[in-house]
């Protein structure tokens, strides 16, 4: 969206400009032709220039604004590209020309900061995660190497660094502060899930030829499926209350780990749960797009509350902040949920029961009390019925007792009185009907 009114752009007309609820507003330089401020949804503001070249259109990112581009500076280089055009230089050609040679360290950079301008619908968290993998893991590993170079057996490579934990690291970042990365199978699944997404972005912007990481396989893992049962599950509540009872425990965070069991929702669904968020009325939580997995593909996420976690929330209101289980110390929600989980698994002796198994235990308790699994599809949050479809095998499945029922025909013994087999030929063969 255009804005028609053309200022000075300085300092304090930047600094006060709004961010729009969507899309991108632009405000226009009055003193250089096609020099603007380009203002985002996501809050960053970032200099750029319209010019043509030999009747072409061109558009030159300059840079986001702050150090070192002021609106001084970004005007003088604007000029700049302007008197290269008058000559027949295409600053943005050149740029390409220069990128094509890039790093996979550059490469890193130029999509963390390029990035989510093209995929507007990724959360903040998801390019959060892509700047750990790659960062962390593959710049390390190919960082120097020329990104339009590396071919599939690069990556291989790196990826079976990463999983044998050649990455990982403990490091010392503050006066109490530590960075611990960590490498093995599943960091492996997300590292090359994460350089795929960057290849891919890299090769639609012309930077490379091709996505090195398509093909390469990382050998098969487990599923992780760990469902309680249903003296696990009493054995879990009963344990939480002994540890809130002994204040070995938070009751804050006692009620999380009962809100995921209760709810089927994702860890940081409830984790980072706001009171803006709950729907008191409709009894239900409704989480906006950039909060839950699907991002802005399936609008809001709406999880419905039974009457024991209404019960639990209201409990929780008597310190209300912000966050429904705020951090400890400062602002924000609580960061040591996992800590606190690890002893209730301790001690309820649940050996290899992640926090998201709680979220399995919800779908295996809603598909035992028979519903369908599109609903329960819905109470998860998924995308699609065919990611419920999982949970499939804890129901009864009619194929299977179709294969029981036929299976116990077969082995039928005559019984007393019994002349013939089932078709009452005298042989144990079933006689099926026509087109079966």
């Amino acid at each position: 969206m255009a804005n028609e009114d053309r200022v000075r752009l300085t300092k304090s007309i930047v600094n006060a400009a709004q961010k729009p609820s969507e899309g991108e507003v632009r405000i226009w330089d009055r003193e250089v032709k096609g020099f603007c401020l380009r203002i985002y949804a996501s809050g960053r503001k970032v200099y750029a220039l319209k010019y043509r070249v030999g009747g072409t259109q061109r558009w030159y990112t300059i840079g986001e604004h702050g150090s070192p581009h002021s609106p001084e500076q970004a005007r003088d280089e604007a000029l700049d590209i302007l008197r290269g055009a008058t000559k027949g230089r295409d600053a943005q050609m050149q740029k390409l020309d220069r990128r094509k040679d890039l790093t996979v360290t550059q490469l890193i950079d130029l999509y963390l900061d390029e990035g989510p301008k093209s995929q507007p619908d990724k959360r903040a968290s998801s390019w959060e995660a892509d700047r750990g993998c790659l960062k962390n893991h593959l710049q390390p590993l190919l960082g120097p190497k020329v990104a339009r170079s590396i071919v599939r057996a690069d990556v291989g490579r790196m990826l079976t660094s990463v999983r044998t934990g050649k990455t990982a690291k403990d490091v010392k970042t503050k006066k109490r502060g530590r960075a611990i990365v960590r490498g093995g199978e599943g960091i492996s699944g997300r590292v090359k899930a994460s350089t795929s997404a960057m290849f891919s972005w890299a090769r639609e912007a012309g930077l490379v030829d091709g996505n090195p990481v398509m093909g390469v396989k990382l050998p098969q893992r487990p599923k992780m499926e760990r469902f309680l049962s249903t003296s696990e599950t009493a054995k879990l509540l009963e344990t939480l209350s002994q540890l809130e009872d002994a204040s070995q425990l938070e009751k804050a965070h006692g009620d999380a780990i009962r809100l995921l069991l209760m709810t089927g929702a994702r860890k940081g669904e409830i984790v980072g749960l706001k009171w803006e968020e709950i729907d008191w009325e409709r009894q239900r939580l409704v989480l906006p797009p950039e909060r839950t997995k699907a991002g802005g593909k399936t609008g809001d996420r709406i999880i419905f509350l039974p009457p024991s976690a209404i019960t639990i929330l209201e409990a929780q209101s008597s310190k209300r902040s912000g966050h429904v289980f705020p951090a400890a110390r400062g602002e924000g929600a609580t960061t040591s949920l996992q800590k606190s989980w690890a002893l209730v698994r301790k001690t309820a002796a649940l050996e290899n029961v992640r926090l998201h198994d709680l979220r399995h235990t919800f779908a295996s308790f809603a598909v035992a009390s028979g519903e369908a699994l599109a609903i329960i599809g819905k109470a998860l949050g998924h995308s699609s019925v065919r990611v419920t479809e999982r949970y499939a095998h804890l129901s009864h499945n009619p194929v299977q007792a179709l294969a029981d029922r036929v299976g116990a025909l077969i082995l039928k013994q005559p019984g007393e009185g019994d002349t013939a087999g089932a078709n009452g030929s005298g042989s144990n063969v079933v006689q099926l009907p026509v087109g079966a």
